[in-house]
């Protein structure tokens, strides 16, 4: 069933209605769970395999995940996840949740950790709907917004982590409708000469090296200091899929009863539509897709959001301002939270500087903390992520003391 015949033979789909809305704020508070039999637990167990493939998707090389030897030899004493994995701990989103026939967007989230995810751990979580609000929208007119609180656990019971994440859901007909005014609407599409791929590849093999197992004290940094920057894209069909599929974790496809569902082919898909034939979305092909998909086309995005082309998924450039703030803090250093806030989409093509300034110090329960303010910035120097992130270093006066909880 197509996206139309839905819309027609449904009262309500696609739209923001007083009965949709009511529905949806039914679940604030509701232990929200993924459905798994212990084999999939089992399935989910951070292996070196898992570990590699998170941080080949992340475009990560810090030995921390590759290298058993020299992992055994860091504060860890063993191989450990990248820390965007914690992201993993989400159970739903507004992608699926409530409100059929409404596009989500992702527009910012807080993480926090309290101890890594090491060699071997199956990390659990437990989500929670928390708000559910009708806002105005530059893009659409009106959106909802949806906001959930996640927490992480290993099989011990331990707090490893909690995620907040906060999405808007937009009526695609009205978001078609402010083509013309949409926020990035106006811009093109980045294309570039062969000197400036020459100047993005000479940048790419000319950023600092990462900190590494040198300690960086605590009263070593001054407030007001920038992080050496680091460089990601340009964004291109192949690197989404590499990026986003996070490695087969928590990408929209990657992972079969994960908080989509969507990674189904052929006659299972067929499948799905049927019993949920709202779901989907025509491309310019005509053929039915799920709706994540219209990130991967220039011309369906223009068309169906507004956008100037295919975009990014927020969750990919979680893992981005990790790489940065790692390779800065160094083996010893731990983050400890994070703020991201998504003003714009990264659009295919786009090339992505990270970067990040010291702004405050202080110490707090005995640990020594950090602030750092960050920024994405694309080609055209427009902010496209910004965040506030606290790192726990060592200091000078306790040098083996362990930065986590």
């Amino acid at each position: 069933m197509t996206e139309q015949k839905a819309r027609e033979g449904k009262k309500g789909y696609g739209t923001i209605t007083e009965e949709a809305v009511d529905a949806l704020k039914s679940r604030i508070g509701v232990e929200r769970v993924r459905a798994q039999k212990p084999w999939q637990i089992e399935a989910t167990r951070w292996t070196r395999g898992a570990i590699r493939a998170q941080a080949r998707a992340c475009g990560d090389y810090n030995p921390l995940y590759w290298d058993e030897e020299y992992a055994k030899k860091s504060p860890y004493g063993t191989l450990v996840a990248p820390p965007g994995a914690m992201y993993g701990i989400e159970q739903v989103n507004a992608a699926t949740d409530g409100m059929p026939g409404m596009h989500a967007l992702f527009r910012g989230l807080t993480l926090e950790w309290h101890k890594p995810i090491v060699l071997g751990d199956i990390v659990l979580g437990k989500g929670y709907l928390t708000n559910v609000q009708v806002k105005r929208s530059q893009l659409s007119g009106q959106s909802v917004v949806q906001e959930y609180d996640t927490y992480g656990y290993n099989e011990k019971g331990e707090l490893l982590g909690k995620l907040f994440t906060s999405w808007s859901r937009h009526e695609r007909q009205a978001a078609k409708a402010t083509e013309g005014t949409a926020r990035q609407s106006v811009r093109l599409l980045a294309s570039y000469t062969p000197a400036e791929m020459e100047k993005i590849r000479e940048e790419f093999k000319n950023q600092a090296p990462r900190r590494g197992g040198e300690i960086r004290f605590w009263e070593d940094v001054e407030v007001g200091e920038e992080l050496p920057y680091r460089l990601k894209g340009p964004t291109s069909q192949a690197q989404r899929m590499v990026g986003e599929g996070g490695g087969g974790r928590g990408g929209a496809f990657g992972e079969i009863g994960g908080t989509s569902d969507w990674g189904m082919l052929h006659a299972q898909i067929w499948k799905m539509f049927e019993r949920h034939p709202a779901l989907p979305v025509l491309n310019e092909q005509g053929i039915p897709e799920v709706p994540v998909a219209v990130h991967n086309s220039n011309d369906w995005s223009r068309k169906e959001l507004g956008l100037p082309g295919g975009y990014d998924a927020g969750v990919q450039r979680v893992h981005w301002g990790v790489h940065l703030l790692t390779d800065w803090a160094g083996d010893h250093g731990f983050l400890r939270k994070m703020t991201i806030r998504f003003p714009q989409t990264v659009i295919m093509g786009d090339a992505t500087w990270l970067r990040g300034k010291v702004t405050d110090k202080r110490v707090e329960d005995g640990k020594h903390i950090v602030e750092i303010e960050y920024t994405h910035e694309n080609q055209l120097g427009h902010t496209v992520t910004a965040g506030t992130v606290e790192v726990v270093l060592l200091s000078r006066s306790n040098p083996h003391a362990k930065a986590w909880d």
